[in-house]
């Protein structure tokens, strides 16, 4: 599938609001592809719906709250391609673990997705012209780090729904795409306080997200270097993990 034939396809996209999906967003509208944008706070999409008319159609909700979900999608005739970008991140202090903190991380990340995959596989399937889902996860599932208790659990819990669905919906002609990327400059990462190795610009990564779009491609990994250092990372022995992640935890907790 090449980027051209991304014409005319009808897109629900999560989180397009800023970082990746706004910049993502911008890609699929030069594709002149339709695109249904879910976001809590749709004003930043004020420009593209005057410069895109017609082809950009802004849903306010949140994705964690079912209700506002159901209400949102209810005037969503039709979609090819459903992808779920929206998400959160709260890093975790072990010595003071705070389990509301790993709820609404879980809620958005997990849940969240789950409460629109609910609402979107029936018209998915009604689709005549090869439904995909892609998710966009995070190369944090290649290596446990300091403090990512409940991203990086989302992530792994988001990544198995999407596998588990790739191997239900497959008789169906869905296809499932799971995107990881690195570090990305976005509002989330503004708020890091280590070392991004390779970090990107947000329009960078939404060129790597699209061409996994576009090449239906079952895993997309980006950038090759971070994921491939993290990668034989995690062959390590644990005591040499845990040296090696140990860069990023924080020198003392409060």
């Amino acid at each position: 599938m090449s980027s051209e034939t991304l014409a005319g396809r009808k897109i629900l996209l999560t989180g397009g609001t800023q970082g990746i999906g706004y910049a993502l967003l911008e890609l699929l509208l030069r594709s002149n592809c339709t695109v249904y944008v879910l976001a809590r706070n749709t004003d930043p999409l004020s420009r593209l719906v005057e410069q895109y008319p017609g082809h950009v159609i802004p849903l306010a909700a949140d994705v964690a709250d079912a209700e506002q979900l159901k209400a949102a999608l209810e005037d969503v005739a039709e979609i090819d391609t459903l992808i779920l970008n929206a998400g959160t991140c709260e890093y975790i202090q072990a010595s003071h673990f705070d389990s509301k903190s790993f709820a609404r991380v879980l809620g958005v990340n997990l849940q969240g997705n789950a409460n629109i995959l609910e609402f979107t596989i029936p018209k998915l399937l009604e689709s005549q012209r090869g439904p995909h889902i892609v998710g966009i996860s995070s190369l944090v599932t290649e290596l446990a780090l300091p403090r990512s208790e409940a991203y990086g659990a989302s992530k792994a819990g988001f990544e198995y729904l999407l596998s588990s669905l790739r191997a239900d919906l497959y008789r169906y002609g869905v296809d499932v795409t799971i995107v990881q990327p690195g570090f990305v400059e976005t509002p989330l990462t503004d708020r890091n306080d280590f070392e991004m190795p390779f970090i990107m610009k947000a329009d960078e990564a939404a060129r790597h997200v699209l061409k996994a779009i576009t090449q239906r491609r079952y895993t997309y990994r980006f950038p090759w270097q971070l994921a491939l250092t993290m990668r034989i990372a995690a062959k390590f022995p644990v005591p040499m993990i845990l040296k090696f992640v140990q860069k990023m935890a924080p020198k003392h907790e409060q």
